[in-house]
């Protein structure tokens, strides 16, 4: 048993004598967390100390051995405390360690974390909110938003008004339209998104700032658009449909021809509208019966305006040949602003030459339908003016 038990202890012995042959070996504790956060081509760090005094500094060096940085701790406590520094980094994704340690050089246990560096990389890969239209009346100006890209914050939009000043609007993600009671027709429009790459971002990144232009027509005020309803004109149509239907700015409802009681509805027809301004049209839309038919569109139409309604009815378009009315049309004092002869489009959009005079008062004319057939039935008007 003595035999035994000395031989144990010199095996012990020279075990421990292994291991501290060196010195004893000192451990500084480690950081209990760390946080970073990304800026352009840089990160901020955030090394969270514990309540070893004998810290002083520390060491964080990249896996890759890209990064490497060392830096002092002043305690602003006794106790837990936080140090913070920024770093520049180029653009990527890192992987590092981190030791604490004291006056003497003794380290602490690594501590490991990852984080990632954005810059001009990610920078190039952003792009701006769209814009889904821009609605452009005489004065104002309604920009309808597309959705927000992933991580945007917010979109600027600067514009020249009408005295040709630049003005700017910070637009929220929660904003699906934007008004702007002046603008200058053909004048400038900048969109630049800003986004953050992650919640705790200490920098936001701009979008290279898209460029565009304002419409150089305008769209005619539906809401001061009214039927003229001049002899010999269509009616307000059958199945519930009236005129306000084609100028109500939505496409959900129709006008339709009478079929016996109102021959004036069917091909050929005469619409007369008001629309409250004098406007060099520019344009014209009509959009087809959503869910039925579009083959009651015109096929054949004709745009007519003047700015004197006085004697301007004209003959029933019914009643003779389309010639004899053009020319009586002529007389009362209507100028032929568009003749369309042969149009397949259920829904459609027709440019009109410039004619350098602005009018009040239109006539559409539809002359024949897409199917040949007698009955009329559409949806929708639109006027634009230059």
């Amino acid at each position: 048993m003595i035999f035994v038990t000395v031989t144990a202890c010199v095996t012990m012995d020279e075990t421990f004598e292994e291991f501290t042959k060196s010195g004893e070996i000192i451990y500084i504790g480690s950081s209990d967390t760390v946080i970073t956060a990304p800026g352009y081509n840089k990160l901020r760090f955030w090394v969270a100390i514990n309540s070893d005094p004998k810290i002083s500094k520390g060491l964080m060096e990249s896996t890759d051995g890209s990064v490497k940085q060392e830096f002092d701790i002043v305690r602003t406590k006794k106790g837990k405390d936080t140090v913070s520094f920024d770093l520049e980094m180029s653009e990527g994704e890192y992987s590092f360690g981190l030791f604490l340690l004291d006056r003497n050089g003794h380290k602490s246990v690594r501590r490991e974390f990852h984080s990632k560096v954005y810059g001009e990389k990610y920078k190039s890969s952003l792009i701006n909110r769209g814009i889904s239209d821009i609605e452009a009346y005489e004065t104002s100006a309604t920009f309808n938003w597309s959705d927000n890209p992933e991580n945007a914050i917010a979109t600027i939009l600067t514009y020249e008004d009408g005295a040709g000043v630049m003005q700017t609007v910070n637009v929220s993600n929660d904003d699906t339209k934007t008004i702007i009671d002046s603008y200058k027709r053909g004048g400038k429009i900048i969109i630049t998104t800003t986004y953050k790459p992650a919640e705790n971002a200490i920098e936001v990144f701009e979008a290279v700032p898209f460029e565009r232009i304002f419409p150089e027509e305008f769209l005619l005020d539906k809401s001061v658009i009214t039927a003229l309803k001049l002899e010999y004109d269509a009616t307000d149509g059958c199945y519930g449909s009236t005129y306000a239907r084609l100028t109500d700015g939505s496409t959900s409802a129709f006008w339709h021809s009478c079929e016996t009681d109102a021959p004036e509805d069917q091909y050929p027809w005469v619409m007369s509208f008001d629309v409250g301004v004098e406007a060099n049209l520019s344009r014209f839309r009509l959009d087809e019966r959503a869910d039925c038919c579009g083959g009651r569109s015109p096929a054949a139409f004709q745009i007519w305006a003047t700015n004197d309604l006085t004697n301007a009815e004209t003959a029933n378009i019914d009643a003779g040949a389309l010639a004899d009315w053009e020319a009586d049309a002529l007389t009362k004092g209507w100028v032929k602003l568009l003749d369309v002869p042969g149009n397949d489009r259920t829904t459609f959009e027709v440019e009109i030459p410039e004619n350098g005079t602005a009018f009040r008062y239109f006539r559409i004319v539809g002359i024949s339908a897409i199917d040949a057939g007698l009955n009329a039935n559409f949806n929708e008007f639109t006027f634009w003016a230059r």
